[in-house]
């Protein structure tokens, strides 16, 4: 299981790579309705989840 300082770690470093004054919009994923009103199963962004670890939909991590 990855720790926040693992994610923390990964964030640092892809903003190593950002070239100056850019910055990074990395959108999490959004629930999706199959029908009338159920949802299916949430599964988060892979890229989002690999920088933050948070498992909740329709958030945004700027870098």
């Amino acid at each position: 299981m990855m720790t926040p300082q693992d994610h923390s770690a990964r964030r640092s470093q892809l903003a190593q790579h950002l070239p100056k004054g850019a910055i990074a919009i990395i959108p999490a994923a959004h629930e999706v309705l199959r029908n009338g009103d159920a949802y299916y199963r949430f599964r988060q962004d892979s890229d989002f989840y690999y920088l933050t670890g948070f498992n909740e939909p329709d958030a945004l991590l700027l870098i």
